[in-house]
C-alpha cells in the first residue's frame, strides 16, 4: 500500500462500514506506516480489498492490540482489518488472504483478530480454526470477539 493508495482505501473502508472502524487520511496513512503488512488486494488493477497487520512492540495502539499483548506477550500477529469490495464477496478472495497471512505469521505462532460479534465474520473465522478467547466491550458500547488461531507447522 502506498500514499497512492490511499484514496482507494479509504472508499473500501468506508463501503464496510459497520464492519470496520472508520478511518481518516491521517490515520490510514500513520498505520500503512507502522504495519507489518498493509496490502492493495488488485484484480485486473482495480484495487478489490485490503488488509493491515501488526506485531507485537509497533506502535499501533487498539484496544485489541493491548489486550493480546497481555495474553499472548510477543507471540502473536494481529490482522487489524481485511475489508473485501461488496462485489468480490465471497467469491475466496478473503480465504486466500488469510492463508497468505497465516503463512507469514508462522514465526509468532498464532494469528489474532477482534471480530464483531453480530457479523458474518464470525462465522468465517470459526471456519478457519479461529477460537474465541474473550469478549472485549468497547467504549461505543458493541462487544467484539477476541478470536486466537494456533499456527502448526
Amino acid at each position: 500500500m502506498t500514499a497512492a493508495d490511499l484514496g482507494a482505501v479509504l472508499a473500501l473502508n468506508a463501503s464496510a462500514a459497520g464492519l470496520v472502524d472508520p478511518l481518516n487520511p491521517d490515520r490510514l496513512d500513520w498505520l500503512r506506516l507502522i504495519a507489518a503488512h498493509a496490502v492493495v488486494v488488485d484484480l485486473d488493477d482495480v484495487p478489490a480489498g485490503f488488509v493491515l497487520t501488526f506485531t507485537p512492540g509497533s506502535a499501533y495502539d487498539g484496544l485489541a492490540f493491548e489486550a493480546f499483548t497481555q495474553t499472548y506477550a510477543d507471540r502473536f500477529l494481529l490482522i487489524e482489518r481485511i475489508v473485501i469490495a461488496a462485489e468480490h464477496r465471497r467469491t475466496g478472495i478473503a480465504t486466500q488472504v488469510y492463508r497468505a497471512i497465516e503463512r507469514a505469521a508462522k514465526p509468532f505462532d498464532r494469528t489474532v483478530a477482534a471480530v464483531p460479534t453480530d457479523t458474518p465474520a464470525i462465522d468465517f473465522h470459526h471456519a478457519r480454526g479461529y477460537i474465541e478467547v474473550a469478549k472485549q466491550r468497547l467504549p461505543n458500547g458493541t462487544t467484539t470477539a477476541l478470536l486466537s488461531k494456533e499456527l502448526s507447522d
